[in-house]
């Protein structure tokens, strides 16, 4: 296994706090906005869930990704961390200082949210397998006090993807985990088309109208289990989020 193939698996994560996903828990089959794509592009979309009363998010994500080796099939999990803070619902986004998740720095981003990237020396990432327990640790600045929190409560568990490797457009396609366990709420995604469905939720069918903005060529399909709590800071209500990916490789047609 590669550093470049664990990397690779991560990649999306710098670019899921560029913008967060209108996502409200109340509206489950309401599919939320999602950043980039657009008609005509198979981009994959940006996967953080939000709230409608969130001033600040922070998400430790686990990323299943199945590699094939020698010695067979195997399932290698990267872990991340993603955090945005804000005091007008997410719009503007600050710097608060050093933010860490279970002591691995994340880095400012230029729009102000944080996110952790995999380093050569630490490929699979910050280490969520364990135990599921993650601790985050907040410095301050722009109106949040310090804080370290530490949320003990599981990850949702995403089983493997079993559908087909073959999106033909024009037939629909059926997203499908073998399980989901531990999720408030499970999002199907192919390319830039994101579903929100009820945490128990193991497939999703695609219609052709769905699909219909995907170009021919390679996407990537995934199936995406969440959970949080909240809490208010000095009137900040402030989202923990713990996120188990399932991704593989599709072919749109």
């Amino acid at each position: 296994m590669s550093i470049h193939q664990h990397r690779s698996s991560y990649a999306w994560a710098l670019a899921m706090v560029v913008l967060l996903v209108a996502c409200g828990k109340e509206d489950e089959d309401t599919p939320p906005d999602v950043p980039g794509g657009g008609s005509g592009s198979n981009a994959t979309a940006n996967i953080t869930p939000s709230y409608a009363d969130a001033q600040a998010i922070l998400a430790a994500v686990r990323v299943n990704t199945t590699q094939s080796t020698v010695l067979g099939t195997i399932d290698v999990v990267v872990g991340g961390a993603t955090a945005a803070f804000s005091s007008d619902g997410l719009n503007t986004l600050l710097n608060v200082g050093e933010v860490s998740c279970n002591g691995d720095p994340l880095a400012p981003l230029s729009n102000q949210a944080y996110a952790y990237s995999p380093t050569t020396t630490a490929p699979t990432g910050i280490d969520l397998t364990a135990s599921n327990s993650v601790t985050w640790s907040v410095e301050g600045g722009n109106g949040y006090m310090g804080f370290v929190r530490t949320l003990s409560e599981p990850f949702p568990a995403a089983g493997s993807i079993s559908s087909g490797n073959t999106v033909v457009r024009a037939n629909g396609y059926t997203l499908t985990a073998d399980a989901m366990l531990g999720a408030d709420s499970v999002l199907f995604i192919v390319g830039p088309v994101v579903r929100v469905r009820p945490g128990n939720a193991t497939s999703h069918t695609f219609t052709t109208q769905d699909l219909a903005s995907l170009n021919p060529g390679s996407a990537t399909a995934q199936v995406v289990g969440y959970s949080a709590t909240s809490e208010d800071m000095a009137g900040r209500r402030v989202y923990f989020v713990k996120q188990s990916v399932r991704t593989r490789s599709v072919t749109i047609q």
